[in-house]
């Protein structure tokens, strides 16, 4: 029996799988499958991975499906910096931009949450008119020429290498601005009905992912310096990139993501927002 783990393929959370994967190597035991939030659900969701960090909106909208991994998470309650509405007009001149150059925003395809928690803002907290959507493959907002949607490492480089021309606002920043609390981009997601030997495995793999992200300030200055880190991202960016993250799932966190889903629910994006369902707890 092999452990299936989904592994985002993203510098918010590499360091914790660098740190992981010399605790719980690939082997007999351990697999690790990589992939951007959106191919992690779709192999949750066919039964392909047992675990992976994975959208919080794709466990507020299958969580019949699920279980989350107590106390694991990739939050924010500051500048996330990789999770980016770009727009060639501020958000108050948006509107009359739009009717000027008519056309949809772009989304990337990598993230169900993040596309989400957009189109949440867009109406209940900008109190934008509505528009139409569409679906742009990751990375390739910007040759558009479009309002788009961000995500991951190519929206950290437009974070730290502003595009000319564009207002920048990153949607971690947004949310707590209008909520009060964190942002829970993603949460360690469960199948269900592990037997008996994954679910061993799985509390194994859960006590070093614990023991990592509440010491990895102790490792920032030896990960920034991998050969892992690209050319654009100065070591000192990286930190602090790191730095906004959080990685449990504490009472805050998981208010916020209650009222996610509720927003979600309002939006009509969820038929419902459902209750939270935990490994290991009867």
């Amino acid at each position: 029996m092999t452990l299936r783990i989904g592994k985002i393929d993203y510098l918010n959370i590499w360091h914790v799988f660098h740190l992981l994967e010399q605790s719980c190597p690939e082997g007999p035991d351990f697999h690790y499958q990589p992939g951007h939030p959106s191919e992690l659900n779709r192999a949750l969701d066919s039964g392909l991975l047992d675990v992976s960090p994975s959208s919080s909106f794709e466990y507020l909208l299958h969580a019949e499906k699920y279980q989350l991994l107590p106390g694991a998470s990739i939050s924010a309650e500051r500048e996330v910096q990789s999770v980016l509405f770009l727009s060639p007009a501020p958000l108050n001149e948006l509107p009359a931009w739009l009717e000027k150059n008519p056309g949809p925003i772009r989304l990337t395809g990598a993230s169900a949450t993040s596309s989400a928690l957009l189109r949440v803002l867009w109406s209940q907290r900008w109190e934008l008119p509505p528009v139409s959507w569409s679906e742009v493959p990751p990375g390739a907002g910007l040759d558009t020429g479009r309002p788009f949607l961000e995500i991951g490492n190519a929206a950290l480089r437009h974070f730290i290498l502003p595009p000319p021309g564009y207002h920048i606002y990153d949607l971690a920043s947004e949310w707590t601005a209008w909520t009060g609390l964190p942002f829970v981009f993603a949460v360690w997601i469960v199948r269900r009905a592990l037997n008996d030997t994954a679910a061993a495995l799985l509390e194994r793999l859960n006590r070093h992912i614990s023991r990592i992200t509440a010491s990895l300030p102790e490792h920032f200055d030896t990960l920034s310096r991998q050969p892992y880190r690209p050319d654009w991202l100065p070591a000192p960016s990286l930190i602090r990139y790191w730095q906004a993250m959080s990685y449990g799932l504490g009472a805050r966190e998981q208010a916020a993501l209650l009222l996610f889903g509720e927003c979600c629910t309002r939006q009509g994006l969820l038929p419902g927002a459902p209750g939270l369902t935990w490994f290991g707890r009867q």
